[in-house]
């Protein structure tokens, strides 16, 4: 009876010491802001962060797990297309702002040509310092309405950075070598 008991405790014990799963995925595009306005895409007190940017679906679910620190230069992009986001800290290390983002068109361009439209996104809602979740069921963070992105941040860059519900944010991609970038997914 003991070897049955240890025979199904051990499945369980080897779980909990199973290695979390992680990912660090390429810099691909940045975020600045805030964008002040037409012909002016960033203000004086602009600050930039790199992106990682999760493509497939498996990207997606593993997010920002497993990893123990996150720099302040550097998030995670999750993109969407007008849906209600959820996000979840399970198997999350370390604690995180969450900015929900929608698409924003400001009038006019760089350029001056008034008919091109500037790619931004304007935040909707901001969770500041989300703690990792140690034992399930894990709450979920919503905008409450739907989103075209979700940046993570390390904890305390939003406020630090002065990003806020209304803040414009602009959005950059740094590379794209196989033009799959095309898109707002």
């Amino acid at each position: 009876m003991a070897w049955l008991l240890a025979s199904l405790l051990t499945p369980a014990a080897a779980l909990s010491q199973a290695a979390l799963p992680t990912q660090s995925l390429p810099v691909r595009a940045q975020v600045c802001g805030p964008v002040r306005g037409d012909h002016q895409p960033q203000s004086p007190t602009s600050t930039c962060v790199e992106l990682e940017v999760p493509s497939t679906h498996g990207e997606y679910a593993v997010g920002l797990m497993g990893r123990s620190q996150l720099p302040p230069e550097r998030g995670m992009w999750f993109r969407f297309d007008q849906q209600d986001a959820s996000i979840w800290m399970r198997h999350t290390l370390i604690p995180l702002d969450l900015l929900f983002l929608e698409r924003h068109h400001l009038h006019g361009s760089l350029d001056g040509s008034p008919d091109e439209a500037l790619p931004v996104a304007r935040i909707v809602r901001v969770v500041h310092d989300v703690r990792p979740c140690l034992a399930i069921p894990c709450p979920s963070f919503r905008a409450g309405q739907p989103v075209d992105h979700v940046v993570e941040l390390a904890a305390g860059e939003a406020q630090r950075r002065n990003w806020t519900e209304g803040t414009v944010l602009d959005f950059n991609w740094l590379e794209d070598p196989a033009g799959e970038n095309d898109r707002s997914q």
